[in-house]
């Protein structure tokens, strides 16, 4: 029993970044524009960096989520990398987007994903 909860939380954890990468694919030009008011970098390279987070987001979700229902074909250690990733990545989004000093509840979900992502490391 233990086992498929823990299957069925890591799946509800990250259905939330499969959700935001699909969605950044939909909407591409509107979160490249966003990105780019943000950071003040050229179109180019908030582009490749959109580009980036949508593979992080969809692949890194789905690698996480194969690896704990068994999947043992991957090496840990890009399982590791991969949620450090994550970890590094809600630290960025949340400095643009969700400063504290703005709207503390979306800061704070973002932390609490953040520690989320931290126990999963712990567990690998």
């Amino acid at each position: 029993m233990k086992d498929r909860i823990q299957k069925l939380a890591i799946v509800l954890f990250f259905a939330m970044f499969i959700y935001s990468g699909i969605n950044k694919i939909l909407n591409f030009q509107e979160k490249v524009d966003g990105l780019r008011e943000k950071t003040g970098l050229p179109y180019p390279m908030n582009g490749m960096g959109m580009c980036g987070v949508i593979l992080l987001e969809i692949f890194g979700s789905l690698l996480m989520i194969y690896h704990f229902w068994g999947g043992k074909m991957i090496p840990i250690e890009y399982v590791k990398y991969t949620c450090m990733l994550f970890i590094a990545f809600l630290i960025v989004v949340t400095l643009l987007y969700h400063p504290p000093w703005e709207k503390i509840i979306p800061f704070l979900s973002n932390v609490t994903t953040t520690g989320g992502l931290l126990f999963i490391y712990n567990v690998l």
